[in-house]
């Protein structure tokens, strides 16, 4: 099989957006510049905005995005394929913002409402709800002041459409405290809302 998709993806007919992330991975181990683009592509906006709400920062969250690509091509050779690329691009990028979020302890903001727009999603919880700028730069707000370590499940949930047992990869928690988490995130979230007048 192995062989079979590379001489395939030497054909210029191949559409790598039908294959799967595993096999874009082969293909990229063996040397294909369109399979490591093709994944670049798949995964650009999601870390980027995954790395920008942790961060904060526009300049910054390109640097994550930049350094976990390169963190994966670093260790492509030693890959194995088990259907988990999308947990370990997050967990790359979730560990190097938290790096570098100690490096530059205080320094941290959550612009909710920017992150918002350059993701193109508004998810399927009450953030989705909210439907003027006004109402996003608030709900921003309201995210800066509840714990990361809701945040950050919030963001992976509604913003990148992670599943549960996904999110537990990446935070490296058990998928209950996952369930936990964004359940009490939500729940603060909403009390923080509800203190600016939004329901």
């Amino acid at each position: 099989m192995r062989t079979d998709l590379r001489v395939k993806s030497c054909q210029m007919a191949i559409d790598l957006s039908s294959i799967t992330d595993d096999e874009l991975a082969r293909l990229c181990r063996h040397g294909e510049g369109r399979a490591f683009r093709e994944l670049y592509e798949r995964y650009r906006q999601p870390v980027i905005n995954f790395a920008y709400r942790m961060l904060g920062d526009r300049d910054g969250a390109g640097d994550i995005l930049q350094e976990t690509f390169q963190y994966f091509f670093r260790k492509l050779p030693g890959y194995r394929a088990e259907g988990r690329l999308r947990n370990l691009l997050f967990r790359v990028a979730r560990n190097l913002c938290l790096n570098r979020l100690k490096k530059f302890r205080g320094l941290r903001t959550v612009p909710l409402d920017e992150a918002l727009a350059v993701s193109g999603t508004t998810g399927e919880s009450i953030i989705a709800s909210l439907e003027t700028k006004e109402l996003q730069e608030k709900a921003a707000e309201a995210l800066k002041k509840i714990p990361e370590i809701y945040s950050e499940v919030i963001v992976l949930r509604i913003l990148n459409g992670m599943s549960y047992r996904d999110i537990a990869a990446v935070v490296d928690c058990p998928e209950g405290t996952v369930k936990s988490r964004l359940h009490n995130g939500l729940e603060l979230l909403r009390k923080e809302l509800g203190r600016q007048g939004i329901k």
